[in-house]
């Protein structure tokens, strides 16, 4: 597929690998720093905003950019909700998914073949 047949372009890409990947980070960094008595609480309860704003913005922008479909929607909303759980929010599942479906807007052929059922015809 052409670079000008993407509905994701690379410029597009990076900058929502961007959000997603330093939002990912800073959800390492909050889980460090969650040992620290009164600053760690804190930045525990900043993160829950931070997630559900990332959350917000990638959801919203996937379907302005063709991510309509529920594959599509619920892979990365499952990968956005697994990252609100603690200590499961250290691994970069949030920007995992992102990428994932990215590739599945960009090149909704493969995921056509992937998908499609496939009937067993032999008989013994």
């Amino acid at each position: 597929m052409d670079e000008e047949q993407k509905k994701i372009s690379l410029p597009e890409i990076i900058i929502m690998a961007m959000i997603v990947g330093g939002a990912d980070l800073f959800d390492v960094f909050v889980n460090l720093a969650a040992a620290v008595p009164v600053i760690g609480q804190i930045l525990l309860f900043g993160n829950w905003f931070v997630d559900i704003f990332v959350l917000a913005i990638v959801q919203f922008w996937l379907i302005m950019k063709g991510g309509i479909g529920f594959r599509k929607q619920a892979t990365v909303l499952v990968g956005n909700l697994v990252e609100m759980i603690p200590l499961l929010d250290i691994l970069p599942i949030r920007t995992a998914t992102l990428l994932v479906v990215i590739y599945m807007i960009n090149h909704p052929g493969i995921v056509k073949k992937v998908t499609k059922p496939t009937l067993n015809t032999t008989r013994n």
